[in-house]
């Protein structure tokens, strides 16, 4: 399922859009839930667990841009489609939010379906990619369990660590850890074309995920942090860049 978000202070012009989308929607074989925003903040306040977002560049007391940053900095992976009658203003949003695309009011219907056909094209796949773990012990707040297999979708892992004395990798998520008998080479190997990369060594970490790098310390979404060996620092940051131009470039 598509969780899209629409936010702009102006109700009925967010409400056009939120039509336009199911309209365009209906067409198409995919579940999809639309959440509406009048202010930036009240979006910024959610687990900004969204794929796609449509934003106001122009917002009440608020900055489009700024939020289009904020939302980028804590979750990459969202795409976000600006939409402004001030057109000046697109090249700097485009820059600074890493934007999948801008839109220029009045809105018009086909436009925006190309836009949300490109993103169903190009931009889920990190999203609806999931992986196999076999014969893992499941870890979760309040209990465990051993599982045969699990699926785990790329973007929900933060990192694996190699736990020595055990022999077994565990893998982090936002809400649980699954641990399993792997060799952290085969690991790295098999993480590769998903955007991570080893901080230190046992620890691989996914890219998309880092909220900033701090020193000798990678700080993730999930509020763990991660030691980064001070050898691999040039490289784990030149990897970073990388990964933010790559990954912002796909559209």
């Amino acid at each position: 399922m598509i969780k899209i978000a629409v936010c702009d202070n102006d109700e009925k012009e967010m409400k056009l859009l939120k039509d336009l989308i199911e309209d365009i929607m209906e067409g198409y074989a995919v579940m999809y839930q639309i959440d509406t925003f009048t202010k930036g903040e009240a979006l910024l306040n959610t687990e900004l667990d969204f794929q796609l977002v449509f934003l106001d560049i122009v917002l009440d007391h608020e900055n489009g841009i700024d939020v289009g940053y904020a939302i980028y900095r804590r979750n990459r992976r969202i795409k976000v489609i600006f939409q402004t009658n001030y057109g000046q203003y697109c090249k700097e949003a485009m820059n600074r939010s890493h934007a999948f695309a801008y839109l220029e009011k009045p809105l018009a219907k086909s436009e925006v379906e190309q836009q949300m056909v490109d993103f169903m094209k190009n931009g889920m796949e990190d999203h609806e990619t999931k992986l196999e773990f076999r014969k893992v012990i499941a870890v979760y707040p309040d209990r465990r369990e051993t599982k045969l297999l699990v699926r785990l979708l790329v973007c929900d892992i933060m990192y694996f660590g190699y736990l020595k004395a055990q022999k077994k990798i565990k893998i982090v998520t936002q809400d649980a850890e699954y641990v399993y008998k792997a060799a952290m080479n085969a690991v790295e190997e098999r993480m590769k074309p998903f955007g991570f990369e080893t901080s230190c060594r046992g620890i691989l970490v996914n890219l998309g995920n880092v909220e900033k790098i701090q020193g000798y310390e990678v700080f993730m979404r999930n509020g763990d942090r991660v030691a980064l060996s001070q050898k691999r620092v040039q490289l784990f940051k030149m990897r970073m860049n990388d990964y933010i131009q790559n990954y912002s470039g796909r559209e």
